[in-house]
């Protein structure tokens, strides 16, 4: 009984929480760890961007449930140093904009985003040097309308979160991620819009996760990719606008 009336106390609190945080009209940007933990939101219709090498803990962002703009979790050249997890944003159900994960130096998965159903634009995943999946982001379903971009991961194996997708209206960018083992988790995507480039992941052996690829809008790139031996994975690829360039 007290367990019961404990927990129900603290949903009340999480809700009151909640319902007194705001709605952001603007921009947001949270540099240091202080402002990550003054932040009160439901709503950011603008873009947020953080980014700050002592942030170490998200969880004060556990009230945003959705951004209209842009998200920056790190960034060129300004990253997070410390940041091992995005838990704090589990919360967040979708990014009007683009969502840009980068050059975050410890950040090992990406499970907070675990709730997250819609990007509208880019998705973004690159030079996280611990990052070693993207299973957080298997709630993302349907279509990617802008450009879908995973490079310089050194430390990423698997591309299993992306396993929903089924589109993507521009480009596709799988590049220099140098333990990344398959291709699997792109094996529901049909159709790229623009262009596709698969460059320099030296531990895959074949393209088999996109046996179900049937166009590529314009150019095709597939090179320096050292232990690829075959391209059966392209089988059922029908089209590709510009140019198809295959090399060592």
């Amino acid at each position: 009984m007290r367990r019961t009336i404990l927990s129900t106390i603290v949903l009340i609190l999480g809700l009151f929480a909640i319902s007194n945080a705001q709605v952001i009209e603007g921009d947001v940007t949270l540099s240091t760890q202080a402002e990550v933990n003054s932040f009160a939101g439901t709503s950011i219709a603008g873009n947020i961007a953080i980014q700050g090498d002592d942030i170490i803990d998200l969880t004060p962002l556990s009230t945003l449930l959705s951004v209209g703009g842009y998200l920056y979790v790190g960034g060129y050249p300004i990253g997070n140093a410390s940041l091992t997890n995005l838990d704090g944003l589990n919360n967040l159900t979708s990014v009007g904009g683009s969502l840009y994960v980068s050059f975050n130096a410890l950040l090992i998965n990406l499970d907070g985003l675990g709730n997250l159903t819609s990007v509208g634009y880019f998705l973004e995943v690159n030079g996280n040097n611990a990052l070693t999946n993207l299973d957080g982001l298997g709630n993302l379903t349907s279509m990617i309308s802008g450009e879908l971009s995973v490079y310089e991961n050194p430390a990423l194996t698997n591309l299993n979160g992306l396993s929903n997708i089924s589109s993507v209206g521009g480009g596709l960018r799988v590049s220099d991620n140098a333990s990344l083992t398959n291709l699997d988790g792109l094996s529901n995507i049909s159709s790229v819009g623009d262009h596709l480039e698969v460059n320099g992941n030296n531990a895959f052996t074949n393209l088999d996760g996109l046996i179900n690829l049937t166009s590529v809008g314009d150019y095709l790139y597939v090179n320096g990719n050292a232990s690829l031996t075959n391209l059966d994975g392209l089988s059922n690829l029908t089209s590709v606008g510009g140019g198809l360039v295959v090399s060592d």
